[in-house]
């Protein structure tokens, strides 16, 4: 008991009580893992139903956005798939898939990388790019 008391002391060091406060009451039932901390924001690494989720707060607690890993890219909406496949890098296999909150909205973000062309061994991070494309609800 007082081990379990101590460690969840610890991940909340250095963390403002009215950043700590605004996520507890947005953010009822998760399990914060950790905070992290850069350039006066903080975020928290949280868990919930199996899913991962980053929520960051500005120091006087303001929520700046939250995003959460979509495991399959074939979860994404039918409106963000087609967008993207009708983009000239529709043809790149997707890397990651979040979704990502703001205050302003919400879009997906999809990281893309050429790995599917054929390039030998001994070049392979030369010729490898990777590009971020971000996209509405509605493609």
């Amino acid at each position: 008991f007082y081990t379990n008391h101590i460690i969840a002391q610890s991940i909340y060091k250095n963390i403002p009580p009215v950043v700590i406060t605004t996520f507890t009451v947005q953010y009822r039932g998760m399990d914060v893992k950790n905070w992290s901390t850069a350039n006066n924001e903080y975020t928290a690494k949280a868990i919930k139903d199996g899913h991962k989720y980053y929520a960051t707060f500005d120091q006087n607690g303001k929520w700046l956005m939250t995003t959460k890993k979509v495991n399959w890219p074939w979860h994404l909406p039918s409106e963000v798939k087609n967008a993207f496949r009708k983009s000239e890098y529709g043809s790149w296999n997707i890397y990651t898939v979040k979704v990502v909150e703001k205050p302003s909205g919400q879009f997906y973000q999809i990281t893309v990388n050429d790995s599917n062309h054929p390039v030998d061994i001994f070049h392979d991070n030369l010729f490898t790019q990777k590009r971020v494309f971000e996209f509405k609800s509605n493609g």
